[in-house]
C-alpha cells in the first residue's frame, strides 16, 4: 500500500507544482506577454487558456481597458501672462503589450509617463490661450488639441533614425508614425507647421538641408509606436487662481458685481418712476375726457329736458302755468302759514273761486 501512495502523493506535488506553472489564463480585460529569461517570445490578446513553458517562460499582464491617471496639479502661465492652476486627468489604453512592456514595464510608470507628456502639451497649449478662454466653455476644444498633441512625443533625428526607423525599417519620414514640424519663426509662441513632402525628402539626406536654414525643425513619435499606448482623452477638471491672487481676484469680482447691481438698481429706480409717471399721465387724461364727456352729456340732456319743455309749453300753456302755480303752492303753503298777496298775483289766480267770475 506504501508503494502506491509514495509515487502517487509525488506525482499529485508534481501536478500542483507544475500545472500553475504550464497554464495560464488570460482574462477578457488583459493583455499578456510571454519572455523567457527576460526575451520576448509572444503576446497574448484574447482570452483564454493558454500555455507555457514551466519554469523557464515568465506571463506578464496588462490592463486592455481604459485607465486613468491624475496629472499632477501646476501653474501656467496664459498667452495674456496670467497664472492659473490646472487640475486635469487623461485616459490611456495599452494597444502595444510588447512595446509597453520595452518601454515602460509597468501601469505605474505609465502612468507617471502619460502625466508628463500631458502636462508638457497642457501647459504648451495654455501658454496660446487667453485666461478667459481657458476658464470659458471654449476650452473644449483646449482638451481637443491637447488630446490629439498628447499621443505625440518629441524625438531627436538621430534618436529616431536609430530608435525606429533603422530598427523597423520604415520607408521614410513620411511614415503615418513619424511627424515632422517646421517652425519659420521659432522666436514667437505660434506652434510650426507640418513639412511638405519635399522637405521631408530633403530632411532624410541631410538633417540641415540649406534650404531650410533658419527654420527651427522638430521630430515627433507616435506614442502609440514608441510607448504602446494611446491617449484616448485628456480633461480639465478645475482652472483656478493661485492662492496668492484669489483673495484680490475675488474681491475684484465682488466691487465688479456690486456696480452692476448698483447701476441695475439706478436703473430699476428709474424706470419705476417712468412708469409711475406715464400711468399717472394716463390717469389724468382718462379722468380729464370722462368728465368732459360727463359735462357734455349733462349740456346735452338739460338742452333735452329745455325743448321738451319748450314743446310741452307751445302745446298747453295755460295747463303748464297751472303745474307750475301747484309746484309753488307746494313749496309755501301749509296749514300754519298765512299769505298775503296782491289781488293781481299770479298765484292767487287759482286759489279764487271760479263762481266769483274772476
Amino acid at each position: 500500500m506504501s508503494k502506491i501512495t509514495i509515487p502517487l502523493i509525488i506525482i499529485i506535488v508534481a501536478i500542483v507544482i507544475v500545472v500553475p506553472q504550464t497554464l495560464f489564463v488570460v482574462d477578457e480585460t488583459q493583455l499578456a506577454i510571454v519572455t523567457r529569461f527576460g526575451e520576448f517570445k509572444r503576446q497574448h490578446t484574447s482570452p483564454g487558456l493558454q500555455v507555457k513553458t514551466p519554469f523557464v517562460e515568465e506571463v506578464t499582464k496588462f490592463d486592455k481597458r481604459l485607465l486613468r491617471v491624475d496629472v499632477t496639479t501646476a501653474s501656467m502661465l496664459t498667452e495674456d501672462k496670467r497664472n492659473l492652476v490646472i487640475d486635469s486627468y487623461a485616459r490611456y489604453k495599452i494597444i502595444e503589450p510588447l512595446t509597453f512592456f520595452k518601454a515602460l514595464r509597468n501601469e505605474a510608470s505609465a502612468d507617471s509617463r502619460v502625466s508628463d507628456i500631458v502636462n508638457t502639451q497642457l501647459r504648451q497649449e495654455v501658454a496660446r490661450d487667453l485666461q478667459a478662454e481657458v476658464i470659458a466653455e471654449t476650452r473644449e476644444d483646449i482638451m481637443r488639441r491637447v488630446t490629439a498633441a498628447s499621443n505625440w512625443s518629441e524625438i531627436s533625428r538621430s534618436g529616431l533614425f536609430s530608435q525606429f526607423l533603422d530598427v523597423k525599417d520604415y520607408l521614410s519620414l513620411s511614415h503615418a508614425f513619424v511627424r515632422v514640424t517646421i517652425d519659420e519663426t521659432p522666436d514667437d509662441d505660434e506652434s510650426g507647421r507640418a513639412a511638405t513632402p519635399n522637405e521631408l525628402a530633403l530632411l532624410e539626406l541631410n538633417p540641415n538641408p540649406p534650404e531650410l536654414a533658419g527654420f527651427s525643425i522638430a521630430y515627433a513619435i507616435n506614442v502609440r509606436e514608441s510607448l504602446g499606448i494611446t491617449i484616448i482623452d485628456v480633461r480639465i477638471k478645475r482652472a483656478d487662481f493661485p492662492p496668492d491672487i484669489e483673495t484680490s481676484v475675488f474681491s475684484r469680482m465682488e466691487a465688479e458685481r456690486e456696480r452692476i447691481a448698483s447701476g441695475l438698481r439706478a436703473e430699476g429706480t428709474q424706470r419705476d418712476s417712468e412708469i409711475r409717471a406715464d400711468v399717472d399721465r394716463r390717469i389724468n387724461i382718462i379722468l380729464e375726457t370722462a368728465q368732459g364727456r360727463a359735462a357734455l352729456l349733462r349740456g346735452e340732456a338739460e338742452q333735452e329736458a329745455i325743448n321738451i319743455l319748450a314743446e310741452s309749453l307751445g302745446k298747453n300753456p295755460e295747463f303748464y302755468a297751472f303745474r307750475r302755480s301747484l309746484q309753488a303752492y307746494r313749496v309755501f303753503m301749509d296749514s300754519q302759514t298765512t299769505i298775503i298777496l296782491d289781488p293781481d298775483s299770479d298765484l292767487l289766480k287759482y286759489l279764487q273761486d271760479p263762481g266769483d267770475g274772476s
